[in-house]
C-alpha cells in the first residue's frame, strides 16, 4: 500500500469511528433517530446518569451543551447575566427541564415559605434580565419545560422567551411573563409544533405582532392555559389558518 493510500485508509477509519460514536448516543425509532432517555458509558462516567441538578447559570449552560444530558432539574432561581440566550437546541436533541425549587432533596413535592405542601412553589424563575432571549429550538430538536417561570426575555427578533424554528416545544405548568420581542413577545413558532398546557402568559409585549404568541405555520395546541387571565384557546393544524398572534386570528375577538 502506498503512503497516500495508507493515509486515506487512516482517515476513513477515523471518520467511521466518529460517526459510530455519534450514532451510539441515539436510538432508531420509526425510521428516525431519537435521543435516548437512558444513560451510556461516556455519560455515566461523567455524571452517573442522564439527569443533572443545577442551581447556577454556569451549570445550566454546561448541562444544555452536553448532548448526553436528557433531563435537567433546576433547584433555584437563575438570572442570565451575559447578554446571550441559553445554548440553542439543534439536531436530534430532546431535553426536558423541570423546576424543582423549594423541594427537600428527598421529598416528592414542593413546600411554600410557611412549610405547607404546595405544587405551585416548585416553579423556578429563569430571568433574562432584559438582556437577551432565553430558549431557541431548531428542528427536529425538542424542548419540554415543566414548572418554570420565564421572565424578562428581550430580543430584536422572534420569541422573547422561546423561539421555535421547525422544532417542538412543550410547556407544562409554566408562566411566561414580562417578555418582549419584535414578533412573539413570549413565544414564536415558525413551522414547528408547540403544545401549551396549564400555562399562563401575561404582560408580554411585541413591537410588530403577537404580544404573547406569534405563530406562522406548523401546529399549536393549548389546554388549561390563559393569556392575561383569559382562557387561551388555540387548536391549529397545518392546513388551517397559519398567521396567528394572540387570539383566533387578526380581527377576531379573544374568547
Amino acid at each position: 500500500m502506498t503512503p497516500a493510500l495508507a493515509l486515506l485508509a487512516t482517515l476513513l477509519v477515523a471518520v467511521a469511528t466518529d460517526q459510530n460514536r455519534f450514532a451510539s448516543a441515539y436510538t432508531q425509532e420509526g425510521g428516525a433517530y431519537r435521543f435516548p432517555t437512558g444513560s451510556n458509558e461516556l455519560h455515566r462516567a461523567k455524571y452517573g446518569d442522564s439527569r443533572v441538578d443545577v442551581a447556577t447559570e454556569a451549570d445550566l449552560r454546561a448541562a444544555m451543551e452536553d448532548p448526553y444530558i436528557a433531563e435537567i432539574w433546576i433547584r433555584s432561581d437563575i438570572t442570565l447575566t451575559n447578554s446571550r440566550p441559553l445554548p440553542a437546541l439543534r439536531n436530534l436533541r430532546h431535553l426536558t427541564m423541570v423546576g424543582r425549587c423549594n423541594y427537600g432533596w428527598d421529598e416528592d413535592i414542593a413546600r411554600s415559605a410557611g412549610g405547607a405542601r404546595d405544587p405551585d412553589a416548585a416553579k423556578c424563575v429563569i430571568d433574562a434580565d432584559g438582556k437577551s432571549g432565553i430558549f431557541e429550538v431548531y428542528g427536529p430538536a425538542r424542548l419540554d419545560l415543566w414548572d418554570l417561570s420565564l421572565t424578562n426575555g428581550d430580543v430584536a427578533g422572534f420569541g422573547g422567551a422561546v423561539a421555535v424554528t421547525y422544532g417542538r416545544l412543550e410547556l407544562n405548568h409554566c408562566e411566561l411573563r414580562g417578555n418582549n420581542a419584535t414578533r412573539g413577545g413570549a413565544v414564536s413558532n415558525w413551522h414547528g409544533e408547540v403544545n401549551v398546557r396549564d400555562t399562563s402568559l401575561a404582560n408580554n409585549t411585541a413591537v410588530l405582532a403577537g404580544a404573547h404568541v406569534y405563530h406562522w405555520g406548523g401546529l399549536m395546541k393549548t389546554a388549561g392555559s390563559t393569556i392575561q387571565g383569559k382562557k387561551f384557546l388555540c387548536n391549529r393544524a397545518p392546513a388551517s389558518e397559519t398567521y396567528w398572534d394572540d387570539d383566533a386570528g387578526p380581527g377576531k375577538p379573544f374568547p
